[in-house]
């Protein structure tokens, strides 16, 4: 709450901000509505352990139980009681019963309930893992479309540069064709060559309004805010990882602690099935006031309208068979835990081939740039050599032309072969489980 007071400063359609890439992704994980239910479903979770541990307290409730007896049931007891022959049925009760008291009950030993006790613990923890494994997908989300904003707006520059070169050259080229020092085909040429780039401008700024509208929808801002991307688009010693290369053991992945907690919940669930077959041992006591009268007088004066009834006890209840139902049970997560190390094995190698790849990846985008490099150093030198020769009137217009588009083509190059080092960044703090150290850091 913090960052969003002192941070986003917005009123309306003049609202202006400026985002880092580490703001865009904290206010995406604000925004977000999957991180949202994430962290409701982590709060259920607690709660739901709280549900489970309530069982360790004595349950305790209160009654009032009223009955009528239309027919009162009999006993039959030996005429022989009273002196006389046969079976005899006597009335036991009477027509109006009245009970009310408490009842208390208490969980003594129950070896599944305890195991599922730690299944609500290890299932708490897998809502955690599930929330930190929704805030590296909006972060990751969120990096690649930063970065692309960036390079499309470095693009942009490059161009616009590259325009107003273009248009010293028109204004040099209109008064030579009047002059008639040039022919004035090369001056339609040059104010083709204008109109060409100022095309492929306006094609980015369209192109970059929607990436800009785009994370504007991510990170959950108004899109009438004004947004300028703070962040430098540079090579910096962060993109340089002297150690990336050097680590070759696969990382703990997110989505391998989320199976392995699958594989640990299922594999309690089982237990505490297979541990139903045990005996259950519970506590109980029960104290109530107990009304019987044959007339509906218990609000009259009297001493005699209720009894004090009592008592406390232990219940031992010991299963012996239920049709093979928990066997069934048992069986049926045995299948499921096959299926879960099946799948974390899959996912284990396909992490591994991501890793090779993400590395081969960054190997090859570092080795694009650095070329890249080169090539605006030896374009810079070109267009130099050629302008001063296009001053000195050896160096045609259409040599001028083309060294002035190689330069801009080998800045434009160059801008997005950061872009992909940046992404092949991002995409190594993926593999290796460390998308959280973009807002960490």
């Amino acid at each position: 709450m913090l960052f969003i007071f002192v941070v986003i400063q917005l009123s309306g359609q003049d609202a202006k901000m400026s985002l880092s890439l580490k703001q865009s992704c904290l206010l995406g994980i604000e925004e977000n509505v999957n991180v949202q239910n994430a962290a409701l479903e982590q709060q259920k979770a607690r709660y739901r352990l709280r549900e489970a541990e309530s069982k360790l307290y004595p349950q305790l409730e209160a009654y009032s139980s009223f009955s009528y007896y239309y027919a009162i049931p009999k006993l039959i007891i030996p005429g022989e009681i009273f002196g006389q022959t046969g079976l005899i049925p006597v009335e036991i009760g009477t027509k109006f019963d009245w009970s009310n008291g408490f009842r208390a009950t208490q969980l003594l030993y129950s070896q599944s309930y305890f195991t599922s006790l730690k299944l609500a613990r290890q299932m708490e923890t897998l809502s955690e893992l599930d929330l930190q494994q929704k805030k590296e997908e909006i972060i990751f989300q969120v990096s690649q479309l930063y970065y692309l904003c960036q390079a499309t707006r470095e693009q942009i520059s490059l161009l616009e540069a590259s325009k107003k070169n273009m248009d010293r050259l028109l204004g040099i080229t209109e008064l030579q064709s009047r002059n008639d020092l040039i022919r004035k085909t090369d001056h339609s040429r040059v104010s083709v060559a204008a109109d060409n780039l100022q095309t492929q401008i306006d094609n980015l700024d369209q192109l970059y309004s929607n990436q800009l509208g785009l994370l504007k929808y991510l990170i959950g801002l108004p899109m009438e805010t004004e947004v300028v991307l703070s962040d430098t688009f540079a090579l910096s010693q962060e993109n340089m990882l002297v150690d990336l290369f050097h680590k070759t053991g696969l990382p703990e992945r997110t989505e391998l602690q989320v199976l392995d907690k699958q594989i640990e919940i299922t594999g309690l669930t089982r237990k505490s099935i297979r541990q139903s077959y045990l005996p259950t041992l519970t506590g109980f006591g029960e104290f109530y006031y107990q009304g019987q009268r044959n007339e509906f007088d218990f609000f009259k004066e009297g001493n005699d309208k209720f009894f004090r009834v009592g008592f406390v006890g232990i219940n031992l209840t010991i299963p012996l068979f239920d049709g093979f139902e928990k066997r069934s049970k048992i069986k049926q997560y045995d299948l499921e835990l096959m299926q879960l190390r099946n799948a974390r094995e899959n996912q284990l190698e396909y992490f591994s081939k991501e890793l090779v790849d993400a590395l081969n990846q960054y190997k090859n985008s570092l080795e694009i740039l650095r070329r890249q490099e080169k090539n605006i150093q030896v374009a810079e030198e070109i267009y130099d050599v050629s302008l001063q020769g296009y001053r000195q009137q050896v160096v045609s217009l259409s040599d001028l032309m083309m060294s002035e588009n190689e330069l801009t083509e080998a800045h434009l190059s160059y801008s997005n072969a950061l872009m992909q080092l940046k992404n092949a960044e991002v995409e190594m703090k993926k593999v290796k489980g460390e998308m959280l150290l973009i807002i960490d850091n």
